[in-house]
């Protein structure tokens, strides 16, 4: 497992999307307000290669939210 931090916004987008209990979460926010997951090393692998220049992961969480909605 791998942690994360990602932005309040991409996690409600993420968490919208999954059942509950399905991703592990840090129980406190990250000094910037950010939330603490846990994913599987192949789901980080994923997130990273749909990363374009300068974007981050909650870039990536919201964008395919957004596609997902768009369906």
């Amino acid at each position: 497992m791998v942690k994360i931090t990602i932005t309040p916004e991409a996690f409600a987008a993420l968490a919208a999307t999954l059942p509950i209990g399905s991703v592990a979460v840090e129980p406190e926010p990250a000094l910037d307000g950010g939330v603490g997951i846990w994913l599987d090393h192949a789901t980080v692998a994923k997130l990273k290669a749909a990363r374009g220049p300068g974007e981050s992961h909650s870039d990536v969480i919201l964008a395919l939210a957004e596609a997902h909605a768009g369906r």
